[in-house]
């Protein structure tokens, strides 16, 4: 009863604010093809969580957990000089809640610099979100079809990386309905230093390149050269984007062999993947998404996550899927995944609402059973993606070991979550 009376006062709040269009770009008095600029995003989540079995929560159980958290904040300055070098600069932080909140230091996330050698080729380097494998590899997550991605989608985020930013150099642009990227990065050394074992884990050993591409064709309108995909335009464009993808990087992961020999091997992704966005007559249209993964960490290679987790503990009742919201969401194997959304205009107001639904199938070796994870929700566009308002439901599973010792699904758990995102620019 608490959730649902916080929803509707919360509701009727943003509902009265009124999102303005600052100028947050300054030119050069001199030459108007010189400026710099400032972006401001920042997601705030209610949620009240159905949590695993045995979560402990300051080492109490809990089987269920309201919170407030900040779930992203983004502070970027960017600068354009004579149109063909750019300046890019991001501090943030995910994930500020009841845990992090003394901790939650601010991060820098991107710092670096490209430059147009010639209309159809762009090169630059440094720490950037400048990514391949699929569309949704580095998400614009301030422009999201639904409340979030799945973990899976983000392989390696913060083992190899920095929220989802590596060390990189990169050479990308557009040519006719073609778009291309290619990276090379040095990855971060792993933070999960477990172990070795049977099961394939990330190696402690000096890192080879990892190197990422990502190629798209566009049908209709493009969209813009960016390492970030939004996963909605807004009605704006009219767009049909197919596109394939791949990761590889050497000596990644390692593991141990029935002689008890470590043996290393690579990480290798490979995705294909259709995104569309089609505006309809009556201020309305539909968006969608589709693809396909496959992805190979080694044997039997399997990540439980939970973003933004609430759970701090497990007491002898836990499960596999571990502590608060979490599950296996990524691992060697196949994965299907799709969002469908449908936008339209309220009569004689500017607000859009915009339902959507995703889902997740994955096959993963090292589980008996698969891996389905399910979205749904609707947003309140009160001002497009810079003032909106997103209610979303989650469900997912909880794993564990059965009587024969395989690990299978047990049963299912669920979280409601109310967002508002402001983006400033």
């Amino acid at each position: 009863m608490r959730i649902l009376l916080f929803i509707a006062v919360a509701a009727f709040v943003l509902n009265q604010s009124q999102a303005q269009d600052f100028p947050l770009r300054v030119y050069s008095d001199k030459d108007s093809s010189s400026y710099a600029g400032l972006r401001l995003t920042g997601q705030v989540w209610m949620r009240y969580n159905e949590n695993n079995p045995g979560t402990l929560i300051n080492g109490e159980p809990a089987t269920s957990f309201f919170d407030i958290s900040v779930r992203r904040l983004r502070f970027q300055a960017y600068a354009r000089i004579r149109e063909k070098t750019n300046l890019t600069m991001t501090l943030g932080q995910n994930n500020i809640n009841y845990l992090s909140a003394r901790s939650g230091e601010i991060r820098l996330l991107d710092f670096y610099v490209d430059h147009r050698l010639h209309r159809h080729l762009t090169v630059g380097g440094g720490q950037s979100g400048w990514n391949g494998t699929s569309r949704y590899a580095a998400p614009l997550t301030s422009k999201l079809l639904t409340l979030d991605i799945s973990p899976f989608l983000i392989p390696t985020v913060n083992q190899r990386d920095n929220i989802l930013r590596k060390l990189s150099a990169f050479i990308a642009g557009q040519a006719g309905p073609w778009d291309y990227r290619v990276v090379f990065s040095r990855p971060y050394a792993p933070v999960d230093k477990s172990q070795i074992g049977v099961d394939s884990g990330f190696a402690s050993v000096k890192p080879g390149i990892q190197t990422a591409m990502y190629l798209k064709y566009q049908f209709f309108d493009h969209e813009s050269l960016s390492p970030f995909h939004a996963g909605t335009l807004g009605g704006q464009k009219k767009v049909l984007a197919l596109g394939l993808g791949m990761e590889r990087q050497n000596e990644a992961m390692w593991h141990l062999n029935s002689a008890s020999d470590t043996l290393t091997t690579a990480i290798t992704l490979v995705a294909a993947d259709l995104f569309g966005e089609i505006p309809l007559s009556g201020e309305k249209a539909w968006t969608f998404y589709l693809g396909y993964f496959y992805y190979d960490f080694g044997p039997n290679y399997l990540r439980v996550i939970g973003f933004n987790n609430v759970g701090s503990g497990l007491n002898s009742q836990g499960t596999f899927s571990g502590t608060g919201n979490a599950w296996p969401a990524i691992g060697t194997g196949q994965s299907g995944y799709f969002q469908v959304g449908h936008s339209w205009s309220l009569p004689g107001r500017n607000e859009r609402i915009q339902p959507f639904i995703s889902g997740q199938y994955s096959d993963y070796d090292k589980l008996q059973e698969p891996v389905t994870f399910l979205e749904a929700g609707i947003n309140l566009l009160m001002d497009g993606q810079r003032s909106k308002l997103t209610l979303a439901y989650q469900n997912r599973p909880v794993f564990d070991v059965d009587m024969s010792g395989d690990l299978v699904q047990q049963l299912r758990k669920s979280s409601l979550v109310l967002q508002y995102q402001v983006r400033l620019e």
